[in-house]
């Protein structure tokens, strides 16, 4: 004689339910785990730096300032109403760019590379690889007269 299944197929069915439910908790559980020892991708805090009174600055001239770690950033008067400013960091080895008023243009003496006015590389290894200077956002407070930089504070960070 054969023994009865007392398993009924309610039985069977809350047993699998309960063992897919437990299935996925662990999961969940591990995938947080794992995200938790994962280090927090972080941006950085900007900051407005002072640049100067807008009326210091002519047309077409081209002023340098550091920011807050010390990296130059050149600022030029592109006409009453326009600014423009770039990291003097040029993007093919790290050399320092600056700005020729005769060829309207920034140079980088390391491979003679050549920028035009809007940061583009127009000869030398960046116009070769297609590089840019790095734009640096700027306000400006028309009421106050006032320009400011928005450059990266290296004290504060946010998640």
């Amino acid at each position: 004689m054969a023994p009865e299944d007392t398993t009924s197929r309610r039985g069977w069915l809350a047993s699998v339910l309960m063992g897919a439910g437990l299935l996925v908790s662990y999961g969940v559980f591990a995938l947080e785990g794992f995200l938790f020892l994962l280090p927090k991708r972080t941006k950085p805090k900007l900051r407005n730096i002072f640049a100067g009174r807008i009326s210091q600055f002519s047309v077409g001239e081209v002023i340098g300032f550091s920011d807050l770690e010390g990296n130059e950033i050149l600022v030029r008067r592109k006409s009453e109403t326009e600014f423009q400013a770039f990291s003097s960091t040029c993007p093919h080895l790290g050399c320092k760019v600056h700005w020729q008023e005769e060829e309207k243009s920034y140079f980088c003496p390391c491979h003679r590379g050549v920028f035009d006015s809007e940061g583009r590389g127009v000869s030398g290894p960046p116009a070769d690889g297609g590089q840019s200077l790095t734009n640096v956002p700027i306000e400006i407070d028309e009421a106050a007269g006032v320009l400011y930089l928005q450059v990266r504070d290296p004290r504060r960070r946010s998640a």
